[in-house]
């Protein structure tokens, strides 16, 4: 029956959310266990050995200490991050994945089927190791075939198809989660999404504004009640509370001028106020930000916002009014529209995921067209996506100061699929072997970004390469950078008659048996009672 069903699943910071496509062909958000359509992201380890995801364990926190709760792991995710509950590791894999399982076992119950396939979403600028350990987490969860799309192309389906035009368009998304933020603008005909330039912040979001307001709160309860903040800082229930209670603030300001709220602290029950004006004081820098943000995006393809058809608002915390008025006030000629903002990413997910070749046959036949410099026709009713690359890619290199920088071959913003070649040559007369050294950085072709400084890079992968006897300083040695629809890298290197490939690995990367010794704590992942 796993067949009957496409699935496409908003794995959110703060909230996630899976949608499906029903058997009249119509998007729908499917309801959890606990009939809510969207699923707070929050991890809870009880006592029992049970790993509890979503609203009980985000009501039941503040009764467990703070190293049995995890809450926005998305924003460890391709990092070392690593939490130790009873004697088991888990990772931002294993955790992203207990979520991930949680709503695909309600759909499973719901539906009395098993899914094995699914389209899950990421940030525009998540680079390899963050889309490598979404798709891992998707395989940990139980899903056999996985593949990634960015949110913001996502949100940009929904629109697009939901807005009941045929005209082009091009598009801003603007999209603010709970934990992370990205511009993307996309250019929409019929059902083709092409990304054109992608930008954004990986820790900045929601719970950055949740911050703000318990920032606010501690002044205010300190200020009035005679409570040393320190004090206050040491208490993992008054902690647990403002976590909840500030979100609470938050979504009330969205709507009243003001709002009033209890803590319990040092043994004294204590009432604040907090006001829309205060709190949006508080945030303007992190609104401004993302205005920036906007600037750098517009700027990337020498775009102005009179270039701009909408501007689309999607990710929960775009409902705040700080957001569009700040938008409004910066381009007053843009026209701004809220979309959708908890659903719209999952649901974009969903129709892509009907249309999606599992089979590879429309990624094979896109670049079978662009390797012959024609271009891809989309049967009816599919939908076709080009994305752009999210990070620029290089290589270690000295240049002939001695100094060893970056040599970017290819750069974000680029549109997918993308090939491109660079000639090198050896340090030394007779040199044996190169070590190639694969980077990855922001840098824009553009702005000068062919030389990026190594402390501005990450390295993400490495290879060794035999040179043929008898090399010279002046021996060519081709790099050909293939980066593929999904921004999977692939590095060939030639020199004489000396050829080796290598498909990007990353530090992280997990083996079959890895995935399947982490599907084991899956069976942890339970509905509270």
């Amino acid at each position: 029956m796993a067949g009957e069903y496409t699935i496409g699943i908003d794995l959110g910071t703060t909230y996630s959310c899976l949608a499906y496509i029903n058997e009249d062909g119509e998007t729908v958000v499917e309801k959890n266990f606990e009939q809510e359509e969207t699923t707070p992201s929050v991890i809870l380890f009880n006592e029992n050995g049970e790993i509890i995801v979503g609203s009980p364990a985000k009501d039941m926190a503040i009764m467990y200490p703070p190293e049995r709760i995890v809450t926005a792991i998305k924003r460890q995710i391709g990092t070392d991050y690593e939490v130790d509950v009873d004697g088991d590791k888990y990772t931002p894999i294993t955790l992203s994945a207990a979520i991930l399982r949680k709503m695909i076992n309600d759909f499973n119950d719901n539906h009395g089927c098993e899914i094995k396939k699914a389209v899950i979403t990421c940030p525009a600028y998540f680079g390899q190791t963050e889309r490598d350990a979404t798709k891992a987490a998707g395989k940990v969860a139980g899903l056999e075939d996985v593949t990634i799309i960015n949110e913001p192309t996502a949100a940009a389906i929904s629109f697009g198809l939901g807005s009941g035009t045929d005209s082009k368009k091009r598009v801003l998304v603007y999209d603010l989660g709970g934990g992370t933020f990205d511009v993307t603008i996309l250019e929409i005909d019929g059902t083709s999404f092409t990304a054109v330039a992608t930008d954004g912040e990986r820790l900045l979001g929601g719970k950055d504004w949740d911050a703000a307001i318990t920032k606010i709160i501690k002044q205010k309860v300190c200020e009035d009640n005679g409570i040393d903040q320190d004090e206050l800082d040491a208490d993992d229930d008054v902690r647990q509370t403002l976590v909840l209670d500030s979100e609470t603030i938050k979504k009330r300001l969205s709507t009243a001028e003001s709002t009033k709220g209890t803590l319990t602290a040092a043994g004294k029950k204590a009432v604040y106020s907090i006001s829309r004006s205060e709190f949006e004081i508080a945030t303007a820098p992190l609104m401004q930000t993302t205005l920036e943000i906007i600037d750098r995006t517009l700027a990337t393809k020498e775009f102005t916002i009179k270039d701009i058809d909408e501007v689309i608002l999607v990710g929960g915390s775009s409902r705040m009014p700080q957001v569009k008025d700040g938008i409004c006030k910066k381009y007053p000629e843009a026209d701004v529209k809220i979309y959708d903002p908890d659903q719209s990413v999952a649901k974009g997910a969903a129709i892509f995921s009907k249309s999606y070749s599992w089979d590879g046959s429309t990624a094979a036949a896109v670049a079978a067209a662009a390797a012959t410099g024609t271009e891809y026709v989309p049967e009816e009713g599919e939908i076709l996506v080009h994305n752009v690359l999210s990070k620029s890619f290089g290589i270690k290199a000295m240049y002939d100061d001695g100094e060893e920088k970056i040599s970017n071959i290819i750069f974000r913003n680029e549109v997918l699929p993308i090939v491109a070649i660079k000639t090198y040559y050896p340090v030394d007369d007779g040199q044996t072997s190169i070590k190639v050294e694969i980077y990855e950085d922001s840098a824009s072709n553009n702005d000068g970004g062919n030389k990026t400084e190594l402390i501005d890079g990450y390295g993400v992968g490495d290879f060794e390469m035999e040179l043929p006897e008898g090399v010279t300083r002046s021996t060519p040695i081709m790099v050909k950078f293939t980066a593929t629809d999904e921004g999977i890298l692939v590095a060939c290197v030639d020199c004489l008659n000396q050829h080796t490939e290598y498909q990007l690995q990353n530090r992280l990367q997990m083996s079959d048996s890895d995935i399947e010794e982490s599907q084991g704590l899956m069976e942890k992942v339970t509905n509270a009672n």
